[in-house]
């Protein structure tokens, strides 16, 4: 065999061992549920942390869900097919709640892009853990919704009106007494 075909053949196979240790570590990545000799059942974080895996048992019926019939304990005004509210539903009860950007300058008002304005941040808070977010919870394989761990309460920001909320930050929000409404009207 020549040198250049050696040499192509020593790539192709440097090529597949990085291949083969990428697809590894994406494995590595996830969260993984073993059960011990005991029977009990430990979840393994991608963190390098671990807790038991007691699984997840919701008192609430979600086959009564339906597309645009919110539950009366998420906010309503908007329409939320049939997957968004059940996930809004889960978060709720796990205590996930988010706080939506509110105006700190009087100048700054829904749809008032003015880049000298300035904003509260918005956040997602946990009332049971005592926890933040600045992203949106994410459910792992035990069931459970974890935030980034962010606190962005009582930060603030320069630049205009942010964008408009997603669907799971508006079923999860309330209207504090001094917000603007998304038509610019103070309350």
């Amino acid at each position: 065999m020549s040198k250049s075909g050696s040499f192509s053949l020593s790539i192709k196979a440097s090529l597949m061992a990085i291949f083969v240790l990428l697809i590894s570590a994406s494995i590595q990545a996830q969260d993984q549920i073993i059960t011990l000799e005991n029977g009990k059942k430990v979840v393994l974080h991608s963190d390098k942390t671990w807790e038991y895996s007691e699984g997840i048992v919701y008192t609430y019926d979600f086959s009564k869900i339906r597309d645009n019939e919110i539950p009366n304990f998420l906010r309503q005004g908007i329409k939320a097919d049939k997957q968004t509210l059940t996930v809004a539903t889960e978060i709720y009860f796990q205590g996930w709640r988010f706080t939506m950007p509110n105006p700190k300058s009087p100048q700054a008002t829904w749809g008032n892009y003015d880049g000298r304005t300035t904003w509260w941040h918005g956040y997602w808070y946990n009332t049971k853990t005592n926890k933040f977010s600045r992203s949106a919870p994410r459910k792992h394989s035990n069931g459970y919704y974890y935030g980034d761990g962010q606190n962005d309460k009582g930060y603030w920001r320069n630049g205009g009106s942010p964008g408009s909320p997603s669907k799971l930050e508006w079923l999860l929000s309330c209207i504090p007494a001094h917000s603007y409404r998304g038509d610019g009207i103070r309350r």
